[in-house]
């Protein structure tokens, strides 16, 4: 037996063992606020491997404060484990997960392409091969796959769709690659094709507001954003809707920040927090320290306004943050990218990749035609 199907055979009882490890009680507070996330405060399931897919990107690709993931925890419990094992069970937390469209077999594997990233895989099933006798060349499956030595490994539940449903899976595969572009980045031609993108937007903004950072207000919002996509497509399109339901009902103003790196990003009530950095006594009224907290607490909000405005604030950084803080000695220069990798943790723990989405033609073309 070579090394991949030694790896295939022992993934089950890895798996089972990473699964009694997540339910130590020290994870029960992290698992019951992401199952809510999930599935609200009742979890009402529409197919039982939806509750099947969910553990496995709580085992595989949930984040705890310190950035590590469960399989990293397990890892540090086991001193032990073999390295062939070790290095297996990390390749987990590089997960994929998309829709693929079977081309084929080859021997133990399944050879399919994923129609979201358009990579190629040989996939293999930790039940026999005879799990893909069901899954002929043209039809499609939807499921996770895991890295085994220089193969695929399946991990979680396994849809399958026939041929026939060819135009019904292409319209979902575009709506996840339009709305999830990490999954479009396992590609490497796609991430080098988004950042042409990004920084030929990062360019068109440059150009259509002067610099690569505005304040608005929540009403101007909207039509501000459809003036830019209007002028950077030359009147061909005044881009995608504006999403406004994420704004608090007390939000005034959206910063608009079109960052090199980061992409573009909004962030509410970016006056006030102008406002705070420009004068720190503000500070001590509650909507002033209550947005400058939110910048740090909200998972949704990358450091980029942050650190933005520390810099061009070096003289009064340090007063703004003790008082969102309660640290008199806190002070930016030495514990600024602590506090934000601490505060950040998903953020840093990724690789940076654009914000814009790269679709294939015939993904790009489903959107077209629906729009």
């Amino acid at each position: 037996m070579d090394s991949t199907d030694s790896l295939v055979e022992r993934s089950g009882s890895l798996k089972r063992q990473l699964l009694e490890f997540a339910r130590e009680p020290r994870f029960d507070k992290q698992f019951r606020q992401e199952i809510r996330k999930r599935f609200g405060k009742v979890v009402v399931l529409e197919r039982e491997e939806d509750l099947h897919a969910f553990y496995d990107w709580f085992l595989q690709e949930f984040r705890l404060h310190d950035g590590r993931t469960l399989i990293d925890c397990y890892l540090d419990t086991q001193r032990s484990l073999p390295d062939d094992e070790r290095t297996f069970l990390l390749g987990w937390r590089n997960v994929r997960e998309g829709l693929f469209e079977v081309t084929g077999r080859d021997g133990a594997a399944l050879l399919a392409e994923n129609l979201i990233d358009e990579m190629s895989y040989r996939i293999r099933a930790n039940v026999g091969p005879q799990a893909f006798d069901q899954m002929p060349a043209g039809s499609f499956i939807s499921t996770r796959i895991v890295p085994v030595n220089d193969e695929w490994l399946i991990s979680g539940p396994v849809r399958t769709f026939p041929a026939i449903a060819r135009d019904d899976v292409l319209h979902v595969a575009a709506q996840v690659a339009a709305s999830s572009p990490d999954l479009v980045f396992h590609n490497p031609d796609k991430v080098a094709a988004g950042w042409r993108q990004q920084r030929d937007q990062y360019a068109g903004f440059v150009r259509h507001f002067g610099k690569d950072e505005v304040t608005v207000s929540v009403e101007e919002l909207p039509t501000v954003m459809a003036n830019f996509w209007k002028t950077y497509t030359g009147g061909v399109s005044t881009g995608p809707d504006t999403d406004t339901d994420w704004l608090r009902v007390s939000a005034e103003t959206v910063g608009i920040i079109y960052d090199e790196t980061a992409g573009l990003g909004m962030y509410a009530d970016y006056a006030l927090a102008q406002e705070a950095f420009d004068n720190p006594d503000l500070m001590r009224e509650r909507r002033y320290k209550e947005t400058i907290k939110s910048y740090l607490d909200d998972d949704s909000v990358d450091p980029i306004p942050l650190q933005r405005l520390a810099a061009r604030h070096p003289g009064t950084v340090d007063r703004v943050f003790r008082a969102a803080l309660g640290k008199p000695a806190f002070r930016w220069e030495t514990d600024g990218e602590r506090l934000l990798r601490e505060r950040k943790s998903s953020w840093y723990a990724r690789p940076p990749l654009p914000r814009v989405t790269v679709l294939s033609d015939r993904l790009a073309a489903v959107l077209r035609r629906e729009s």
